[in-house]
């Protein structure tokens, strides 16, 4: 009691605000049932009862509840893009401020402080919404459930992900990130039951998203469609409840055959695309490409590779080469199925034919720690993961030369004994790419580099072809690059595939251009494997 005693006027505002969202929670529970605001037996008197009970609220009471109820919702349905034209339906009202409540359980347990969780609840929501703006001009996708994973990857390299933030946004989160420290020294409550009660509001929101309906909800994963009926942090929750329930894959059937070919190349080319595809301005110089004309012209298959991502995403493209399973029967987990890639380990390529005979090598000259490639690579069945280097960055290449890289991988496949596969991942056309006052820069550099991509692929192509073994070479890029201002997200994401099989035959015409995507391109692979 004389605890409850040192600060009446708080368990007066809580139990005012208890029972305005008792009648809160009666009304929307009518809402979801699709009873009318105006049914006079049903609706009236609570909303009555509401009224009386919100004007009897103290301040922070009602500054807490505008927050939740109308603020933090607004803010997410205003802001967020793309917007919609219609009024927010009654699922993406009560998913907001179910997650507002949650958010401003969380403040009010950190901070014990009504007026400080009533501030910084819509500022978190503004942050989100910032981010996932920020994220859909550059990749043309908003912010997902698995994107949280990425804040680990910030922190390891945070020169992949700055470039694309707006300099008034990293002022912003610069300010927020001084604030916040000050808010909570200056302003955080030394009395325990404040903290207990935003506890409590946080147990209760999460309980109440817990028992809204994940499956009939969100039955089939469609990002575009779901923003617009569920909202951002809506479909983010709903999204990862249906990605957490997901079933993991039955077994592959096994590959039947012996080793045929001596050497399987496959070369995941970041960033790589034909820049005839590109839409460049008339200005632009275009390199020639002369490998992939040459490419084009010895292939067995080529055309297309309709990939999902674009300016990144680059484990979507690998997941689905490696593993030869679509989006569509990966459903939620296809945003990032490397999350779930151990589990599924027996798709993937170097496992299944290991029962063939092969052994496999995975090569890239970068952190292996990203995507957690370090310890993923040796579960799909890589006996060798290979982290060529090192390299010494400089403005003129930032990251690890393709040209080396292909010569490195040719030194590595010279001195292959048994059947084996080797995986490249390049890393030369990676962002950021370097601006100034020419707004063409970063485009120049791109082109530069992505020539010498391209003279990687004439480079492999031509050493292959002094060899007596039997190889197929697949080379593929990744996805699309995502330069802020010149090349943005749009409809057309294809990149170019080519494979090849060694020795080379006289070819009297071209082979016809068929899109593929990067689960097909994985049937092609191993059909060819068990056919050759």
């Amino acid at each position: 009691m004389a605890f409850l005693n040192a600060c009446p006027q708080t368990v007066h505002g809580l139990v005012a605000m208890a029972k305005v969202w008792s009648d809160c929670l009666t009304i929307c529970g009518k809402l979801i049932q699709g009873v009318v605001i105006d049914d006079a037996t049903s609706c009236s008197f609570p909303l009555l009862r509401l009224y009386d009970r919100i004007f009897m609220l103290p301040p922070t009471g009602l500054a807490a509840l505008t927050v939740i109820a109308l603020v933090a919702p607004a803010i997410e349905y205003l802001g967020v893009i793309p917007r919609t034209t219609t009024l927010p339906s009654t699922r993406r009202w009560v998913l907001d401020m179910l997650c507002t409540l949650v958010g401003y359980g969380g403040w009010l347990a950190l901070t014990g402080n009504m007026s400080v969780a009533a501030l910084m609840t819509p500022v978190l929501m503004t942050v989100i919404v910032v981010a996932s703006n920020i994220k859909y001009k550059v990749l043309g996708e908003p912010l997902l459930f698995s994107d949280l994973v990425v804040a680990r990857s910030f922190l390891q390299h945070p020169q992949f992900y700055l470039f694309s933030i707006p300099a008034t946004a990293r002022l912003a989160l610069v300010v927020l990130v001084i604030v916040l420290p000050v808010l909570f020294w200056v302003y955080a409550s030394v009395a325990l039951f404040p903290h207990l009660l935003g506890g409590s509001i946080l147990l209760l929101g999460c309980l109440l998203l817990g028992i809204c309906p994940a499956r009939s909800w969100a039955p089939v994963p469609d990002m575009k469609h779901d923003l617009s009926r569920l909202g951002l942090p809506g479909s983010m929750l709903l999204y990862w409840r249906r990605w957490r329930g997901s079933p993991d894959l039955p077994p592959p059937v096994p590959l039947q055959g012996t080793a045929i070919y001596d050497q399987i190349i496959i070369v995941q080319c970041e960033s790589f695309s034909d820049p005839t595809t590109l839409g460049l301005p008339a200005d632009i110089a275009i390199p020639p490409m002369p490998g992939l004309t040459r490419a084009r012209q010895l292939a067995s298959h080529q055309g297309p590779l309709c990939v999902s991502g674009f300016g990144a995403y680059t484990m979507r493209s690998e997941y689905g080469v490696l593993f030869g399973q679509s989006e569509k029967e990966l459903g939620f987990r296809q945003y990032d199925p490397f999350l779930t890639a151990r589990r599924e380990h027996s798709h993937a390529l170097p496992f299944r034919l290991k029962a063939m005979g092969y052994e496999s090598t995975f090569i890239h000259p970068h952190d292996l720690r990203f995507y957690d490639r370090k310890t993923l690579m040796p579960a799909m069945g890589f006996t060798h993961v290979i982290r060529p280097g090192p390299h010494v960055s400089t403005d003129s290449m930032p990251y690890f030369s393709d040209i080396t890289l292909g010569e490195t991988l040719d030194d590595i496949v010279r001195t292959a004994r048994t059947p084996s596969l080797f995986y490249t991942v390049t890393m030369e056309n990676h962002g950021p790419w370097p601006t100034g006052a020419d707004r063409n820069a970063p485009l120049r550099h791109y082109l530069e580099h992505v020539a010498n991509s391209d003279q990687m692929l004439l480079n492999l192509i031509n050493d292959l072809s002094k060899q007596t073994g039997r190889s197929l070479l697949v080379f593929f890029g990744d996805h699309r690059p995502s330069i802020p201002g010149v090349i943005t997200p749009g409809a057309l994401r294809d990149v170019p595939y080519v494979v090849l099989s060694f020795p080379l035959t006289e070819k009297t015409a071209h082979c016809p251009s068929i899109a593929l995507t990067p689960a097909q391109l994985n049937k092609l692979i191993t059909t060819l494997i068990c056919q050759a």
